[in-house]
């Protein structure tokens, strides 16, 4: 039997609660969180449904000015703590010139 709608739902949503804040990164991370630039951002996740998870609208400021921007990366805590991974951005690659990008959505999903 596959899982169901709720069984994905408990799986993401403790995902979320590892992982509430996220990063900006100006190459590929590697598994330790490389390149990130900026601070890290805590997330406003949205409602799990069928296994996915949405964080829309995330501000980032304090970036180089219209430095490269690729990746949106997962972690425990707004400093040090575990990185959980990243995904690719698409779309804009860099900030603007005052230092700041908007991730309009980024969704997590297991199923």
């Amino acid at each position: 039997m596959a899982l169901n709608a709720a069984a994905l739902n408990a799986a993401i949503n403790g995902l979320k609660a590892a992982a509430p804040y996220l990063s900006l990164h100006s190459a590929t991370p590697d598994a330790a969180g490389s390149n990130q630039v900026g601070s890290r951002v805590a997330a406003s996740w949205g409602t799990a449904a069928n296994g996915d998870i949405e964080a829309t609208d995330v501000e980032f400021t304090g970036l180089p000015a219209s430095g490269a921007v690729v990746a949106v990366g997962f972690w425990s805590a707004a400093t040090s703590g575990t990185f959980y991974g990243y995904l690719s951005l698409s779309g804009d690659a860099a900030a603007n010139a005052a230092g700041e990008y908007t991730v309009t959505s980024v969704t997590l999903d297991i199923d």
